[in-house]
């Protein structure tokens, strides 16, 4: 279970989360959603431990592991992440990168398992074609499905994606979006940020709505995605149709 409690940010004397309190369960796709300056990657870089919480009542844990006290090494085996801002430094290619991956488990000594998982990524993620190529030499989506293919090959049972559709086109969004459902699935729990509402009405089994550093709404895509719930959040107007049990939000024209 993921437990977020008490917490806050401020940059400078700005707020940008509002004691936020939330309990999620495991073994899902759990959307963020939100407008730009929603809070939405302040959080998740605070879930990352990219940056510490400021208060000391605020507590962030995943199944018990609170990220104020695990060390680096057992966190590397309980939530992998990749962040919008990337900056892998080496001329490493793409076999290489997967393999790094791995280091919380093979330290620099690869075994057969940490090769093995390797080349599953590179099958699931389609990566044959680009395995031996430079990550410098990838385009934008290229580079990002080896980047989430990366962190997926951490094999940790909590992985945060903060916008990882950025850069991708219809068929390799839509491939990464069912892949994380079959995550789900085998008991992972998956956190993303997203833009894309109905993305997340179509995978996500639970959605986070955050408006102006607070948490405004968590539940399921029928149950939270309403007309009425995006002229909160975004300040438009729509119409939600269903389709197969699921909305879909059309913006009005």
């Amino acid at each position: 279970m993921i437990k977020v409690k008490n917490v806050s940010h401020n940059i400078g004397d700005l707020p940008i989360l509002k004691n936020v309190n939330f309990e999620l369960p495991t073994g899902q796709i759990i959307a963020l959603i939100g407008a730009n300056g929603a809070g939405k990657s302040t959080l998740f870089s605070l879930m990352a431990r990219m940056n510490p919480l400021q208060d000391k009542s605020a507590c962030i844990s995943f199944d018990g592991h609170d990220i104020s006290t695990a060390t680096d090494s057992d966190m590397a085996k309980v939530v992998a992440m990749l962040a919008q801002e990337n900056h892998i430094q080496g001329r490493l290619r793409v076999r290489e990168l997967l393999m790094f991956g791995r280091y919380p488990y093979h330290q620099g000594r690869p075994t057969q398992a940490d090769k093995d998982k390797v080349e599953e990524m590179i099958t699931t993620f389609e990566l044959e074609p680009l395995a031996e190529r430079f990550l410098s030499d990838l385009s934008g989506g290229q580079r990002q499905r080896v980047l989430i293919a990366m962190v997926v090959c951490q094999d940790t049972p909590y992985i945060l994606l903060d916008e990882p559709l950025n850069n991708l086109d219809m068929y390799h969004a839509g491939r990464l979006m069912r892949q994380m459902k079959v995550l789900a699935s085998r008991g992972k729990t998956v956190v993303i940020v997203l833009h894309d509402i109905n993305q997340a009405s179509q995978f996500a089994d639970t959605v986070v709505m955050m408006k102006g550093g607070e948490v405004v709404s968590v539940g399921t895509p029928k149950d939270v995605l309403t007309a009425e719930n995006m002229k909160v959040l975004y300040n438009v107007d729509v119409t939600v149709l269903m389709h197969n049990g699921k909305p879909i939000v059309v913006d009005v024209v």
